[in-house]
């Protein structure tokens, strides 16, 4: 008699890992861009995609332009996002933040460690670390790579 054999399918479910770092400046979004690339080595550019955040009280959605570069060499991903974008606050949590620089699938670099490069800088009133359960939009801000 043949052996039933037993199929199980496993699903890996995937855990998007990033940080969130709050960061307060007077400087435009390009030049704040063009500093960090300038600081970490990276190449941060415009997107031509935009994030949307659906609004609450209606079916629209509320759009945000931001800066993105794909270290493929450590795998990292890193995302500049203006906080305040045409009279609307992205993440009305914290008001006081200009822009997040989020770091997607970060495993090798310290955020303590951007965090005081961060502060070093000129241009940059201050530098804070976030969790993203902090934000209740935080779901929409997984990148797609």
């Amino acid at each position: 008699m043949a052996e039933k054999v037993k199929r199980y399918l496993l699903e890996n479910d995937p855990v998007e890992t990033f940080e969130f770092i709050g960061i307060c400046t007077a400087q435009s979004d390009f030049r704040l861009a063009w500093q960090l690339n300038t600081r970490f080595t990276i190449f941060l550019e415009k997107s031509n995609e935009l994030i949307e955040v659906p609004i609450k009280k209606t079916k629209e959605f509320d759009r945000y332009n931001f800066y993105s570069y794909h270290d493929r060499q450590n795998l990292i991903s890193y995302f500049l996002i203006r906080n305040k974008q045409e009279g609307h606050i992205l993440l009305s949590e914290k008001p006081s933040i200009d822009y997040f620089l989020i770091l997607q699938e970060n495993y090798i670099l310290e955020p303590q460690d951007i965090i005081d490069e961060l502060r070093k800088m000129d241009s940059i009133i201050a530098a804070f670390a976030f969790s993203s359960d902090e934000f209740h939009l935080s779901e929409y801000l997984i990148f797609e790579k």
